[in-house]
């Protein structure tokens, strides 16, 4: 673990120095509170990773996970949200269209009463609306306080680290598998959708959930864990149904090849196979809806969600969705946005995108199966994500990350850092993610 220690303090000195060079480049900007937002994510979400790190450090437990998470998101929410008070008088974080459409919906529906306000929502909009619509309405009519909301979602937040949590240890120690689960329930992003209106918390809880519970079927066979399974599942459906599709495709894989030789695993590959293909339709019908024109300017918009002509974007695209998305650390407009807020754990996750990567590697190499449904699940969102030009905004991929700190600190632990001077440096990291912030901050601001 010392080794992790040193990795992650390095990876502190180099972030903060690279952050406080790209504050010089908007002078404008330079002193301002939200310069202040990625500064303060990064260095205390690096000093938590460091002080479980140590060698000295024993108490890796699922008490201390829940209650570190929970005062950390509690703690760190505060600060976005104080600052999003101080510029725009509310705490919605500056994602106004959506936060806002979700918050003025659900508190219409539980004014109405409970049942009459769930049959407005489910008569009114898209079935995909309809996960999150429902539970924050559920949530305002027990009270119908914004703040309580943000709470309820905060709870969330320790919910979907224990699931991860208990997933890691099926391939690590449990000192990495915490580690991994607290990387990623401390990031800024994770904490910025905590403390928004948007449908991120639960549907993020919903798909740990059932990657938890569908290893517990492949480990244990475990009836109960069927149940939730099934559950989690049918709950997709009414928050991003692509996903099942996906989950569908990586479980059956997974059956196939460890029931090869049996007449079974042909039903298992069929299965695949039409998952595989209803992934290619979902595929098909997003690229249609994102392709509407644009322009290269667009690539470096802060949606990043139009089509763009031409194999470099395309090339620009996948690179981005199996290394990315990249830390926008200081927008392109002229006043505050939610970039700066995810900024900092994009920036640590780019970082550990290389043991990451040597993790899917080290998995494959030392035959460790079991990971097949992650790493098919990640693959595939990536790969969707990537060709239809999505792969730049972080909502369209946030929902693979969890799972990619679970590799990375995989990764880790099958070697990755152990010694700094063998075939896998670490320096590449340093200088691959330094001169990758680089590029694309100056792109977003010049462009």
């Amino acid at each position: 673990m010392d080794t992790i220690c040193r990795f992650h303090a390095t990876i502190l000195i180099v972030g903060v120095l690279t952050i406080g060079f790209m504050s010089t480049l908007v002078a404008e900007r330079a002193f301002c509170v939200m310069t202040l937002a990625p500064l303060i994510a990064f260095i205390t979400q690096m000093a938590l990773i460091i002080y479980f790190s140590q060698e000295n450090q024993t108490d890796y437990s699922e008490k201390a996970l829940c209650i570190t998470v929970l005062i950390y998101q509690i703690l760190l929410g505060t600060v976005f949200m104080l600052i999003s008070y101080y510029y725009d008088g509310d705490t919605f974080l500056f994602s106004k269209v959506d936060a806002m459409f979700y918050f003025r919906e659900s508190m219409k529906a539980s004014g109405m009463g409970l049942f009459k306000g769930i049959n407005y929502l489910t008569s009114t909009f898209k079935s995909d609306d309809w996960g999150a619509l429902v539970f924050d309405s559920i949530v305002m009519y027990i009270l119908p306080e914004k703040l309580f909301l943000n709470t309820i979602n905060i709870i969330l937040g320790p919910l979907s680290a224990l699931y991860l949590f208990k997933v890691g240890k099926l391939f690590m120690p449990k000192s990495y598998a915490f580690l991994a689960a607290l990387a990623y329930s401390s990031s800024s992003f994770t904490i910025y959708y905590n403390c928004t209106f948007l449908k991120e918390p639960v549907f993020l809880f919903v798909i740990t959930g059932c990657f938890y519970h569908l290893y517990q079927i492949i480990k244990y066979q475990s009836p109960s864990s069927a149940i939730f399974f099934v559950i989690f599942i049918f709950a997709l459906m009414f928050l991003r149904p692509a996903l099942i599709a996906f989950i569908v495709v990586s479980t059956f894989v997974y059956y196939g090849i460890t029931q090869r030789g049996h007449a079974i695993s042909v039903f298992f590959y069929i299965g695949a196979a039409g998952g595989l293909v209803v992934s290619l339709a979902v595929m098909q019908e997003l690229f249609d809806s994102y392709t509407l024109g644009g322009s290269l300017d667009t690539l470096s918009d802060s949606r990043s969600n139009a089509v763009y002509s031409g194999s470099f974007n395309l090339f620009v695209s996948l690179f981005g969705a199996f290394l990315g998305p990249f830390p926008s650390l200081f927008a392109k407009l002229t006043g505050p946005s939610h970039l700066e807020y995810v900024a900092s754990g994009l920036v640590y996750k780019l970082f550990i995108v290389f043991p990451f990567w040597y993790g899917v590697y080290a998995a494959f190499r030392n035959k460790v199966i079991e990971f097949i449904p992650i790493i098919l699940f990640i693959v595939i969102e990536m790969t969707l994500t990537g060709f239809i030009f999505a792969s730049l905004e972080l909502r369209k991929v946030i929902v693979h990350v969890p799972f990619m700190f679970i590799l990375s600190f995989y990764g880790m632990y099958k070697g990755f850092v152990l010694n700094p001077m063998n075939r896998f440096s670490t320096f590449p990291i340093y200088l691959f993610a330094v001169g990758v912030m680089l590029l694309w901050n100056v792109m977003k601001i010049k462009g």
